[in-house]
């Protein structure tokens, strides 16, 4: 619970432009990060790039974090109709969608921890290549994790209904990904 930003996820209605504002930044930060990563988000997840042509890689870079923006909004999307279709919740979806960009906060320091490792070179050794996986999966429990307590604070369901509708989105995001790369 230490990792959780409780006054993010369960503001006072006072807060609500603070809370868009930084909703925004987490938002950007994570769409340049991935744009200067190349990577292709999809939900929780992260392909490299097949193309590295250099005339487009400016192009190519803005179009990847333009998906990154996408995805969180299709994110969202899907979330929400699971909480409407299955448990009825339609109250709080405003809260919820000024907050919800908060469980992408640990994806931005992944990305930022991933750009490190590129720029450095880091990254062209296997161990390395080890070790940005296992960065990368602590780092999506962690984003599970805030989506969760946003889910059970302002969607008002029980932490175990919570956790399966953000485990039900990872997985299905996680079988497609598996899917594609088959």
């Amino acid at each position: 619970m230490r990792l959780t930003p409780k006054k993010y996820i369960n503001y006072e209605t006072s807060m609500k432009y603070r809370m868009l504002i930084i909703s925004i930044v987490i938002i950007l930060v994570g769409a340049i990060l991935c744009g200067l990563n190349g990577l292709f988000p999809f939900f929780l997840f992260f392909r490299e790039s097949f193309i590295n042509i250099e005339l487009i890689d400016i192009v190519f870079n803005i179009f990847l974090a333009l998906v990154f923006i996408g995805n969180v909004f299709f994110y969202y999307l899907i979330i929400e109709g699971i909480c409407r279709i299955f448990y009825k919740r339609k109250e709080n979806s405003l809260k919820f969608l000024l907050s919800f960009a908060i469980f992408l906060f640990p994806i931005d320091i992944y990305l930022f921890l991933r750009l490190i490792l590129i720029s450095t070179g880091a990254l062209d050794f296997t161990s390395v290549k080890i070790l940005d996986n296992v960065l990368l999966i602590l780092f999506q429990v962690w984003s599970l994790w805030l989506l969760t307590y946003n889910l059970s604070v302002n969607k008002k369901l029980k932490i175990e209904k919570s956790l399966i509708v953000s485990l039900l989105v990872h997985y299905g995001g996680f079988s497609i990904v598996l899917l594609i790369s088959i």
